[in-house]
């Protein structure tokens, strides 16, 4: 960054300070989970580090739990080859879900309006940017996307947010699991806008007949045996 670059931040930040503009110009905590669920996490990347199989990241939005969790991942010699796979839209949600939850959850027609400004390259580009390497971004309709040619995985993340994606994804990954791996369902939090995703995971616990387990208040877990 040239001199003449810095002069003009120090001095748009000044400005900023004084009109109330902090939020565009000052760093926010970026990431969508609280410390203590960051580092559940982790935790739970590390106990599978014995387990074979891929790392898979449903719903990545912008990237920043991305980086984290595979910075973790670079620093633990036995997770540091493992492939870590990263699928969304990077557009938005997918209309027919998003209306779904409007027509038969009541949810707002604003959530059609969420995460609409990103794009896969700005994904890619804040991977390189933090050097994370290992990560592969795959863009599509998650729900349309064959699971089964990332089996065998160790560890996926689901965070979809609403209730017909994690419904459908849930079974497919749970066939694409390595015994002994580990998934997590962002979002199982009652009445709140993302329930969807609760109701997703408690019906799929109970048809297959396994224990539910939230953690620190939204993280749903599943375990393989």
């Amino acid at each position: 960054m040239s001199r003449l670059t810095r002069a003009v931040r120090v001095i748009i930040k000044d400005i900023s300070l004084r009109i109330g503009r902090n939020r565009q110009l000052f760093s926010l905590y970026p990431y969508m989970f609280s410390p203590a669920q960051l580092i559940f996490l982790t935790d739970c990347i590390k106990s599978v580090s014995d387990v074979p199989g891929n790392f898979v990241e449903v719903g990545c939005a912008y990237g920043a739990t991305t980086v984290f969790l595979n910075k973790f991942m670079n620093d633990n010699k036995d997770l540091a080859g493992r492939n870590y796979y990263a699928i969304d839209t990077f557009r938005s949600f997918v209309a027919e879900h998003a209306d779904y939850e409007i027509q038969n959850r009541g949810k707002p027609p604003s959530i059609k309006k969420r995460f609409k400004e990103n794009k896969k390259a700005w994904f890619d580009r804040s991977m390189a940017v933090h050097g994370v390497k290992r990560v592969k971004s795959i863009e599509c309709d998650a729900t349309q996307f064959d699971l089964s040619s990332l089996a065998p995985i160790a560890f996926c993340l689901i965070d979809l947010d609403l209730y017909i994606p994690v419904k459908d994804l849930l079974p497919k990954v749970f066939s694409a699991m390595s015994p002994g791996g580990i998934i997590i369902v962002d979002d199982c939090q009652p009445d709140q806008m993302w329930d969807g995703a609760l109701q997703a995971y408690q019906e799929f616990t109970r048809q297959r007949g396994i224990p539910a387990e939230i953690v620190l208040e939204k993280l749903g877990v599943v375990r393989l045996p």
